[in-house]
């Protein structure tokens, strides 16, 4: 069978029913661990001045609601910057912090000053600066066109490019200088660690929990599941959705409909469906979290799927287990395979 990790989801694994925020995408979380943007990507530039443009060409031909930075006000800012943030994720703002990520700190705060002034104007770029960042860097790709549906228009990066100057809100503002500023641009650049170690079950030695939207093959069906996972309550989860071919189900839940597999922290499995609650199975538990680091297991190497760089690894039990994960220090999943 092969599980691909699509969409990293938001919630808590429980034995009742369970209620899911929008979810993350494989590509949020590794533009959020990566320090600058790929070469290939188009918002990396020679000059800080060529950051402003190469971000303005980049929503303009994708097809945005935008509208030049000096047709704003401050409070027009501030609140296309507030509508952005109410979808912002909590899990990227984390990303960050752990990171001490310039992208981490969002500032709105400004005082009364003459419109049209040199002041009012460096503050108003900046604020265009902030709302840009906090539409690209805090809000899942998911709730973009949840966003734009809204109607929001937002500001392009100012039209004068950057400002010299000293003001340290107004440089902290435009940070995006820095981390699309690329004096050579022959490197992709990928934060690729170079540690080959094994990871944890669902991504680095920090990840105790975690929960993923799963597309399943399993010789020809293929169905998406929902997938929780908690190392503390030594449990997880499997919500095969609808279309479902899970061997686990089958005999007990109508082929095709909606089944849950739940491996409960009292060493049980358990099988729910909409009409039972709960069918106790057999004796089986959660996956071990360590369970390619305790030994047995090997590093195939570097590889590329679904257009991600990913480390495999490899290990043998009951079938050949192959394990893929982001080339990242985070160790993302993006690939489960086993097969007899």
């Amino acid at each position: 069978r092969d599980f691909y990790f699509v969409t990293m989801l938001r919630g808590t694994l429980l034995l009742a029913a369970l209620h899911c925020a929008s979810s993350l995408g494989t590509s949020d979380l590794t533009r959020a661990t990566m320090s600058k943007p790929r070469a290939t990507s188009g918002l990396l530039a020679k000059t800080k001045p060529e950051v402003f443009t190469s971000i303005n060409d980049y929503m303009v031909k994708g097809g945005h609601r935008v509208a030049n930075c000096e047709q704003f006000t401050h409070e027009q800012l501030t609140d296309v910057t507030s509508k952005i943030l109410m979808y912002r994720d909590s899990s990227l703002a984390s990303i960050y912090e752990k990171k001490s990520d310039k992208r981490n700190h969002i500032d709105l705060a400004h005082v009364r000053e003459e419109k049209g002034s040199a002041a009012y104007n460096m503050t108003r770029d900046g604020l265009c600066a902030q709302a840009l960042m906090a539409w690209a860097h805090h809000i899942p790709t998911e709730a973009r066109g949840n966003l734009k549906a809204t109607g929001v228009v937002l500001p392009l990066m100012p039209a004068s490019g950057p400002i010299d100057t000293h003001d340290e809100t107004y440089n902290s503002r435009i940070s995006c200088t820095d981390c699309h500023y690329n004096g050579d641009l022959d490197a992709d650049h990928v934060t690729a660690t170079n540690d080959t170690g094994a990871p944890r079950w669902g991504g680095n030695n920090q990840t105790k929990a975690f929960s993923v939207l799963v597309n399943v093959t399993d010789r020809g069906p293929h169905w998406q599941m929902k997938y929780f996972y908690d190392d503390d309550q030594k449990a997880s989860r499997w919500e095969n959705l609808e279309g479902q071919k899970d061997s686990t189900c089958r005999g007990i839940v109508k082929d095709g409909k909606p089944c849950t597999v739940i491996y409960s922290s009292d060493g049980h499995m358990y099988i729910q469906s909409e009409t039972i609650c709960c069918h106790k199975k057999k004796q089986a538990g959660a996956v071990k979290s360590d369970w390619l680091q305790n030994g047995g297991g090997s590093y195939v190497g570097r590889s590329t799927v679904n257009g991600y760089q990913v480390d495999e690894w490899f290990k043998k039990g009951m079938y050949d287990n192959h394990y893929y994960a982001l080339a990242n220090d985070f160790r993302t999943p993006v690939r489960f395979m086993e097969h007899i």
